[in-house]
């Protein structure tokens, strides 16, 4: 028997072996045929990949597999010359073109690096005349090498030839980049920008529209062209192709235009006043936005919405805290204005206003006002929230719950009625009538069954009748875990409960069994246009062209975004790019497909990108120095900044850990750094030393105790030490539901969630 499976496989291995031999003859022969079209050159390709695959599966070139990898392990260790040497003794084979393509490929970044660009000319020709794959590919390298050795005209004939015998290439938009960075250099003004915009036309990718837009922003801001460049920023900013650095766009372009607009005789445009005083509200510079508001109203009355502007004005004046000048403006603008959005909106402010400086009676006579003449607005839900508020304040506790119980019956799918479904919850649970509490937290199990307080309000049902009814709490506990079993509540479920059932841990054991191959297999893409741009993202991604490969990957999710395997891909070749914050956001979209569709089938690659250990060398060494788990700092990084290391808070928390100036300077003193500056916040090694340290000085502070070390993480220290005074923290449940801050309670628990995953993924 095992004779005719040996049999039977040989046998297998040289039918592949024929057919991948004749169908290699036939292209050789046809290769250099101009006239064929783009379909039959994919058709081509497509074929070649795909019997290469089953070679590979195979193990047919057990030696030339060898020599590659042992070059691209001299690569990734700057050993290049070494590197040469084994790719030297892969020869030219059609029985396989793939890996002597990636041979080929990475021979030519290797002459690259030691400057060798003869050398790396010669082996991207020989690759265009040679290799039926990839040769749109080779042809930009050439380009690039000639860019490099400094011969422009021959990179320009390469990027035009490229144009014109694959417009419909992936690599088009990169480009028409690259010809717009030759034309800056020869001081081809119109040409460069006609690149640039279209590439912003045609890309698929965000990363590279960002450069482009940047590019020539700051080009015509140097050329002194400043409107222009502002405008190219703002549309940068806007469309968001450059979410991680989101921040230092907005106060670059508000810096710009601050000098733009000092300049004489620059009129700047109102859209571009409003778009600026927006940022500055945003970033909490109220008075500033104030002041560009009032400008847009003094010079702009006939331009602007002035009703909405005035409003505009009219919060940046409440969030300085000055109310009655806040109340002034918006007595202005009832009196003055009357489209309903707006006035529904200044009333709601009004009150506010009203409410901050005491006057309760006439604030809640305000909210009573929107509830009765504008009942179909959002304000007029929100209006009943204020007025329980209000009623809580004067001790009047049953008509603060008459109120909420008013809003659930007019509006009972509403996210306010969520939230006040969650405020009546906690208020009969922390008085420990239960069957009361028990109901609201069932009313937002049944109304509101996708939203981010379900997993909260099953926990509690579990928690609360476990004492009562045994049976009953098991079976929340249990609906749970089958439900959100990486939820933070699942991890609160009692382990002699959580071990009887299939929990998170169960889960991720079983995801150590599925393979990276195995992902391939079931979820490789059936559309063959979209099949042959994984292989060439694949092996663009072998031999570390990422910024290719994540064109090409772009390029095919185009029509099929949903694609899992191209949406792997992508995340992987973020991540090898070190854009760890793209990486991660595509990466969660993977898991939360397979949480949804097949929680039991994530491979554990998926777990790994979703809560990775980036800066994994400088993140131990911090560890080991101040005594922590290196897994709360992953999990501190991962909730406060994505691993985004540009991440700016609209407060100013900078950074990967997201420290603010003054924390950061505190840090600073105690580590003696001389000259410490806001921006070096924005330097990885820095924000997570300075992490570390806050976090060991904290974890000194609470005793150990995590939960206390995250809370002062968040809110202070001094915060969570006056908490501990008031609240009693044997049930960390309620301790962590009755903190006064939603934002830390809620971060406590994002937190810990994050902790205790990457503890189970990455155990033993």
């Amino acid at each position: 028997m095992l004779k005719d499976s040996l049999s039977s496989r040989i046998e297998l291995k040289l039918l592949i072996l024929s057919l991948l031999i004749i169908f290699l003859i036939l292209v050789t022969v046809t290769s250099c045929v101009y006239a064929q079209s783009w379909d039959d050159r994919s058709e081509k390709q497509l074929k070649i990949f795909q019997l290469s695959y089953l070679l590979e599966q195979e193990d047919s070139f057990p030696a030339q597999n060898a020599y590659f990898n042992n070059a691209l392990s001299y690569f990734e260790n700057g050993h290049f010359a070494q590197a040469i040497g084994e790719l030297e003794k892969i020869e030219y084979s059609n029985l396989y073109l793939p890996l002597y393509l990636k041979s080929q490929l990475l021979k030519g970044q290797c002459f690259e690096k030691l400057q060798r660009w003869d050398s790396a000319l010669r082996v991207y020709q020989d690759l265009i005349t040679e290799v039926p794959l990839l040769q749109e590919y080779a042809i930009y390298l050439l380009g690039n090498c000639y860019l490099n050795s400094k011969d422009t005209s021959n990179a320009q004939q390469s990027f035009q030839k490229l144009i014109e015998e694959y417009p419909e290439s992936a690599i088009i938009p990169l480009v028409h980049y690259q010809l717009a960075l030759l034309y800056l250099n020869n001081n081809q003004w119109e040409q460069f920008l006609r690149e640039g915009r279209l590439v912003v036309e045609i890309s698929q990718e965000e990363k590279l529209k960002a450069k482009a837009l940047s590019k020539m922003s700051d080009v015509l801001w140097e050329e002194g062209q400043f409107l222009d460049s502002l405008l190219l920023l703002k549309e940068l900013i806007e469309n968001r192709y450059e979410r991680e650095r989101i921040s230092m766009l907005e106060n670059l372009l508000v810096s710009r235009f601050q000098i733009a607009k000092d300049k004489k005789g620059l009129e700047m445009p109102p859209d571009l006043s409003l778009f600026c005083a927006e940022i500055l509200f945003n970033y909490g510079h109220y008075k500033a936005a104030e002041l560009f508001y009032e400008e847009i109203i003094a010079k702009y009355a006939h331009q602007v919405d002035l009703a909405q502007v005035n409003y505009q004005k009219a919060r940046a004046i409440y969030y300085q805290g000055e109310y009655e000048r806040a109340i002034d403006q918006c007595l202005y603008i009832l009196e003055n204005f009357v489209q309903e959005e707006i006035i529904v909106r200044t009333l709601y402010l009004y009150a506010g206003a009203l409410l901050s400086t005491g006057n309760r009676n006439l604030a809640g006579m305000k909210y009573d006002q929107i509830i009765e003449q504008y009942p179909e607005s959002y304000f007029a839900q929100a209006s009943f929230l204020r007025l329980s508020e209000i009623e809580f304040l004067q001790n009047k506790e049953e008509e603060g719950i008459k109120i909420l119980n008013q809003l659930l019956s007019e509006y009972p799918q509403s996210a306010p009625a969520q939230e006040a479904a969650w405020l009546l919850a906690r208020y009969y649970t922390d008085k420990n009538l239960i069957k009361e509490a028990l109901a609201y937290y069932q009313f937002i199990y049944e109304y509101f069954p996708q939203s981010e307080r379900v997993d909260d309000a099953i926990y509690w049902m579990g928690k609360l009748l476990y004492p009562l009814d045994e049976n009953k709490g098991v079976a929340w506990y249990e609906r749970l875990i089958k439900q959100y079993p990486d939820s933070y509540y699942s991890f609160r479920i009692p382990v002699e409960i959580r071990k009887s059932y299939y929990d998170l841990e169960s889960i991720v054991a079983q995801s150590k069994k599925i393979s990276q191959e195995e992902l391939k297999k079931d979820y490789f893409p059936k559309d063959r246009v979209a099949q042959l741009s994984s292989y060439k993202a694949e092996l663009l991604l072998i031999v570390g062209l990422y910024q290719e490969s994540i064109l090409e990957i772009s390029y095919a999710l185009k029509p099929g975004p949903n694609n899992i395997y191209l949406q792997f891909l992508l995340t992987k070749a973020y991540a090898e790019a070190e854009e760890y914050y793209r990486s991660l956001s595509h990466a969660q979209i993977l898991f939360n497909y397979f949480l949804i569709n097949n929680k039991e089938q994530i491979p554990l690659v998926i777990w790994e990108y979703t809560f990775p250990t980036y800066y994994y060398s400088l993140v131990k060494k911090i560890a080991a120095h101040y005594y922590l788990d290196p897994y709360l700092i992953w999990a501190t990084i991962r909730e406060e900044s994505h691993f985004n290391p540009y991440s700016e808070s609209k407060a100013g928390a900078r950074g990967l850990m997201q420290i603010m100036f003054s924390t950061g300077d505190w840090i600073a003193q105690k580590l003696n750094y001389q000259e410490f500056e806001y921006d070096l916040l924005f330097n990885p090694e820095v924000n997570i030393k300075f992490g570390g340290w806050y976090l060991q000085y904290l974890q000194e502070r609470f005793d150990k105790n995590t939960y206390l070390i995250v809370s002062g993480y968040n809110a202070g220290p001094g915060i969570t030490d006056r908490w501990l005074e008031n609240m009693d923290i044997k049930d960390l449940d309620i301790f962590v539901e009755n903190i006064p801050y939603a934002e830390t309670s809620e971060h406590i628990k994002k937190v810990m969630r994050s902790y205790l995953i990457y503890q189970i993924i990455y155990k033993n």
